[in-house]
């Protein structure tokens, strides 16, 4: 039997989950999604008279036992506040939400003895480093900003639960997804801007911020494909992500060239877009390759894809 068969996918109904959930329901497998945003619906709307789906419209905060099938398999765990500059209004939100919620369903696992979790962490945890490409096993991690610590205070709650109950962990650590059902984030920020103001884009920051932008779809399938190759396992971590890197000024100038728009550039200034975000990222990705995972599109065509599906939708 596959490994993933019935699963819970916390966070089904937003940008990364719904694209999940869609690659899972295309392989005829059983999915039920826990998510508390009722504007997320939509995504994932297609699906629900299908007897191989159940959505649950609730907090992971707040889900219990009984909430869950008896013969689950797998949890991915994508549920989560990610929003940096909200959490800095309220420095509880990522408590809350990322640390307390993921010990809520680690204890669900733990009393249904569900042996497996996949989650998805970020590339915030490693906040600003010397260490470039940024490897999994980076020894001095300090986040920047209360996402990142939130995330890094998962992964090491995880693993403990892995390590006393049994179960087996597979955590991603993301660059900067985008693509379908993409409802925030720098390309959504910039067509956004430019659908209200044609002639003028303010750009965050200086422009020179540099990271890797890598499609929705090559994130999902790190999610699924690196799980079934790689199985003897307790708690495992890797980066996801693509080689090239892309900085902010570059991506503004192909979302421009995609609307056919030339408008003035205008910074905020500062070398970042808001405190807690990390300038610079790149990431390691070697580990995944190594096991045979391997991203189809290049920054430049996520990029564009992106831009397509925010003005087509």
């Amino acid at each position: 039997m596959s490994l993933i068969e019935k699963c819970i996918v916390t966070g089904g109904a937003g940008f990364i989950g719904s694209n999940l959930v869609e690659r899972l329901i295309n392989e005829n497998k059983h999915v039920t999604v826990v998510d508390k945003d009722p504007d997320r619906q939509p995504f994932i709307s297609n699906y629900l008279q299908l007897t191989t789906f159940k959505f649950l419209l609730n907090d992971i905060n707040n889900v219990e036992v009984s909430d869950f099938d008896d013969d689950i398999d797998t949890v991915f765990h994508l549920a989560a506040s990610a929003d940096i500059k909200e959490s800095l209004k309220d420095a509880k939100l990522d408590l809350e939400n990322n640390v307390n919620g993921t010990h809520n369903i680690l204890e669900i696992m733990r009393k249904k003895d569900i042996k497996n979790i996949i989650f998805s962490s970020s590339s915030a945890i490693y906040g600003e480093t010397d260490v470039i490409p940024t490897p999994e096993d980076l020894g001095d991690i300090k986040p920047i900003s209360l996402y990142g610590a939130s995330k890094l205070a998962a992964e090491a709650f995880i693993t403990a639960y892995c390590s006393l109950y049994g179960m087996k962990s597979w955590m991603f650590r993301f660059a900067n997804v985008v693509g379908k059902n993409e409802h925030r984030g720098v390309i959504f920020d910039f067509v956004k801007k430019l659908e209200r103001n044609p002639n003028e884009l303010e750009i965050l920051g200086d422009g020179k911020q540099e990271k890797s932008f890598f499609d929705v779809s090559d994130c999902v399938s790190g999610l699924i494909d690196i799980p079934m190759m790689d199985t003897n396992i307790l708690a495992e971590i890797y980066n996801l992500g693509i080689l090239e890197t892309t900085k902010i000024t570059r991506l503004a100038e192909i979302v421009c060239d995609e609307l056919k728009l030339n408008p003035k550039f205008r910074y905020t200034g500062g070398d970042r877009g808001w405190k807690g975000d990390v300038p610079v990222t790149i990431l390691s990705i070697e580990k995944a390759l190594n096991v045979g995972w391997k991203p189809k599109y290049s920054g430049e065509e996520s990029i564009r894809r992106t831009v397509r599906y925010l003005v087509e939708k």
